[in-house]
């Protein structure tokens, strides 16, 4: 198996930074500010997706008449406020796990539904985006998580065919895209813990990057 492997994949928000606690409280400020309730709920369901789908699911959740876009555009300002204000934190054991597979010969691509200027403002200032070859963001593809686009995309670009490929996901829509898009699935669990469909999708269940190195 390990030899048959050739590519590793990764989500971003969640997985390689903290930034999900950064957003979930950005959502709770902006629904604090619109008098919005259960806004828990509807974030942990738009876990993954683009900007797009989130919007769809929003208005879904709050009427048609539900102001989407504002609302997206206020928690990516407040977001992006505190992230310039206190940066954004590397989840643990990630550079050192990106450091192993790179040197072990994988080529390394990022598939997240972040727009580029967001993938860019979150790693650029951390040093992880030179660890990728290859990247697809979510303002690239028509259809991004939990459709498998993105996944398919990161693989054409890196020259690799899905099934010698495994993505590194968080969260359960990433794991659906990666899984429907042909790739072995490595599962890392940040904000919702897999229920029992996702892991019947998974290679790996792990608590951490660190287990990673381990297998391959």
């Amino acid at each position: 198996m390990k030899s048959e492997i050739k590519a590793l994949v990764f989500d971003m928000d969640g997985l390689l930074v903290d930034s999900e606690k950064v957003y979930e409280e950005s959502w709770r400020q902006a629904a604090q500010k619109l008098s919005l309730q259960n806004i828990d709920s509807i974030h942990r369901q738009v876990l993954g997706l683009s900007r797009e789908d989130t919007i769809l699911k929003l208005k879904d959740f709050y009427g048609s008449g539900f102001d989407g876009d504002y609302f997206w555009n206020l928690t990516s300002q407040l977001a992006s406020d505190y992230q310039k204000e206190n940066g954004v934190p590397v989840k643990p054991f990630i550079k050192d796990c990106l450091s192993y597979l790179k040197n072990e010969g994988y080529l390394l691509a990022l598939a997240s539904s972040s727009a580029r200027p967001v993938v860019e403002e979150e790693l650029l200032p951390v040093g992880l985006l030179d660890f990728f070859t290859v990247s697809v963001c979510g303002d690239e593809v028509v259809k991004s998580k939990p459709e498998p686009e993105i996944y398919l995309r990161a693989c054409e670009k890196a020259g690799v065919k899905p099934e010698y490929a495994v993505a590194v996901e968080d969260s359960p829509n990433g794991i659906e895209s990666a899984w429907r898009a042909g790739l072995k699935c490595i599962m890392i669990p940040d904000r919702i813990q897999p229920d029992e469909l996702c892991k019947s999708r998974l290679w790996h269940l792990f608590s951490s990057a660190k287990e990673i190195m381990k297998i391959l």
